[in-house]
């Protein structure tokens, strides 16, 4: 399956994009991809062309989509073919995206640091390349957007108005094109870009909506820019909804939910349902619901500032105060229990539907309504110490205990990173009361749970572990090769009148990955032989030179341990290879040149008979 090219999230990228049916847009690629096809569904007049050095048709498109490289002399064409008011809708590749430098293979040269060496055939630019291409081709403004992971698969699209906090930017999407490197810890480097000031010239891609005049940006129905995009639509297509942060001419920011399709709607429903019924459950408790007023095609909700109390849990623990955070998180955990009109759980058809029929205890408590993801990230603390629910799409109106809320909040937030751990998740477990046996059933009902989110899709996390390319943890390739280096070690041990021994060696490792070696070695004139261990396992060595510095012959007469394959390569089917030599006499030096293959002992021990025709009898005589 080529999820690279074939995945529904794949438009993602243009699908938020405020096009009307009466729009003509021009679409650069084929007819037949799912972007195209995405196209149509908002578009009545769609174009699909190769290139867009075939566009044509002055002042006749609203907007012009292209995905991929471009080049200045294309732009000015672009330009020609808009509408007064049609705007030029560009991705590209950002030459020194954090991906790229951590060890993606740049998507034009198919190389490893393509675009940051500027290979042949790379398409990355930069973010002042982009600009300079776009104005010298005759836009007269220019309005950039930040896909997250990348513009291919994009679940999140910020702006120069929005950009991401620490802690937003983890789920990277797979490599399903090519294997690739991976060099350090992606989300950490980006979180530390995000605190310099910096994510928008680490952005792995771009995306620049630009036009002509004074024509408007990307603005919705009511005029106000489009700031934030942010897709939840890797699910069930019931379940798929996404979410806005737009800016009206007054400088202030609003947020929507609307349903990705209209499948979805009885998912916004369910969040207008929810609303009045947590109000009332936590009257008495410390939180605040954020309400909501209706808005075409979804919900506004109130746009707060603060920070969430996942944030603040992750404060304390940078600092070393872990009880501190574990007291912060008991607090929530208190006021989550104060809800109204508790009473005992007794499980029901529709609890067995999504959560699967469970062995739970009697004596647990359950709430008239139940959002299962008040959890860390969807508590903000404002500057007055307000705490607001900001997020309760995944509320149920059946009873679930509420002991289900707690361990959810435990393990998502407890159990994600190893700085987290350092909290001790299964004495957290422990604090909350939440016994083993509940435990184990609270995996199930997870389990159940995200099946019932998923109905039936695969999500890209699954995709990845079937069809995605593999990643080379830099630790690891540098492990491999450590110990690949140390097994093709070439020791040389010098006999000065008493024999071998550990104390009068030399030991060399090959300089290059392919276990050549290239060496001088110093004879003095007391040695009376030497012997070349070529490794400290089975293996075939290709012998170029052998020779004395001062001598005439290429390779030496030697005797080893070896079976001879062709007249410069031998086989060593034993974990103790040797080489044996005599020296001319007074002072030389042992020219080497020669590559060690290291291979397993079971495969040395079945090559050897085939090319030895004295190896059964040399086994013979061992035994």
């Amino acid at each position: 399956m080529d999820v690279f090219t074939t995945s529904y999230l794949r438009a993602n990228i243009i699908a938020w994009l405020p096009i009307r049916k009466e729009d003509v847009v021009c679409y650069i690629g084929k007819e037949e991809d799912v972007i195209a096809a995405r196209l149509r569904e908002m578009s009545d007049s769609v174009d699909c062309i190769p290139s867009l050095t075939d566009v044509s048709g002055p002042g006749r498109y609203d907007y012009i989509i292209c995905l991929g490289a471009v080049l200045r002399g294309e732009l000015k064409i672009c330009a020609g073919c808009l509408s007064e008011s049609g705007k030029l809708i560009l991705a590209a590749e950002n030459a020194y995206g954090l991906k790229y430098l951590a060890g993606t293979k740049e998507i034009g040269s198919h190389a490893y640091f393509g675009a940051v060496e500027a290979a042949d055939g790379s398409i990355g630019c930069t973010k002042e390349e982009l600009k300079e291409n776009i104005s010298r081709a005759g836009f007269d403004w220019q309005q950039f957007y930040y896909p997250f992971p990348d513009y291919h698969f994009a679940m999140s699209i910020y702006s120069d108005d929005y950009l991401p906090k620490q802690g937003e930017l983890i789920d990277q999407t797979g490599n399903f094109d090519a294997e690739r490197l991976v060099l350090f810890d992606e989300s950490k480097a980006m979180d530390a870009a995000i605190a310099r000031g910096k994510f928008q010239d680490f952005s792995n891609s771009y995306l620049v909506a630009c036009g002509k005049g004074s024509s408007a940006g990307i603005v919705n129905d009511r005029e106000e820019t489009i700031s934030f995009v942010k897709f939840s639509n890797d699910r069930g297509e019931s379940r798929n909804i996404r979410t806005y942060i737009t800016k009206s001419k007054d400088g202030n920011f609003h947020l929507l939910k609307t349903a990705d399709s209209l499948k979805a709607a009885p998912q916004i429903e369910n969040i207008k349902k929810t609303y009045q019924a947590l109000c009332e459950i936590y009257a008495d408790a410390r939180f605040r619901v954020n309400a909501y007023t209706e808005r075409e095609n979804g919900l506004e909700f109130q746009f707060l500032s603060g920070h969430t109390m996942e944030e603040e849990l992750d404060g304390y623990i940078e600092k070393g105060a872990y009880e501190k955070a574990v007291d912060r998180m008991f607090e929530v955990f208190q006021e989550i229990c104060l809800c109204k009109g508790q009473k005992a759980f007794q499980m029901t058809e529709e609890f067995e539907k999504i959560f699967g029929a469970q062995d739970l205890p009697p004596e647990l408590l359950c709430a008239p309504v139940s959002d299962i993801d008040l959890i860390m990230p969807n508590i903000l603390t404002d500057e007055d110490g307000k705490w607001t629910v900001i997020d309760y799409e995944w509320s149920f109106h059946f009873p679930i205990p509420l002991n289900f809320i707690l361990y959810r909040n435990i393990r998502y937030y407890a159990d994600t990173t190893a700085a987290r751990r350092v909290l001790e998740p299964d004495r957290l477990y422990e604090k909350a009361k939440i016994s083993k046996q509940e435990l184990a059933v609270y995996e199930r009902m997870e389990e159940a749970f995200q099946a019932y989110v998923l109905d039936g899709h695969i999500p890209m996390r699954r995709l990845y572990k079937e069809s995605g390319r593999p990643a080379y943890h830099v630790s690891s390739v540098l492990h491999v090769a450590d110990d690949l280096n140390r097994r093709r070690a070439l020791q040389i041990y010098f006999d000065r009148g008493a024999g071998f021994c550990e104390k009068d060696t030399v030991t060399y490792h090959s300089k290059a990955l392919d276990g050549t070696y290239h060496l001088e070695i110093p004879v003095t004139d007391n040695v009376r032989q030497i012997r070349l261990d070529p490794g400290s396992q089975a293996c075939t060595v290709n012998i170029e030179r052998l020779s004395w510095k001062n001598g005439d012959k290429k390779v030496l007469d030697f005797i080893s341990n070896g079976h001879k394959m062709t007249d410069d390569m031998y086989l060593f089917d034993t974990d103790d290879p040797n080489i044996l030599l005599t020296p001319p006499g007074g002072e030389d030096t042992l020219l080497v040149d020669l590559r060690i293959d290291s291979m397993s002992l079971a495969a040395a021990e079945w090559i050897a008979p085939k090319i030895d025709v004295k190896y059964r009898l040399k086994k013979i005589l061992k035994k």
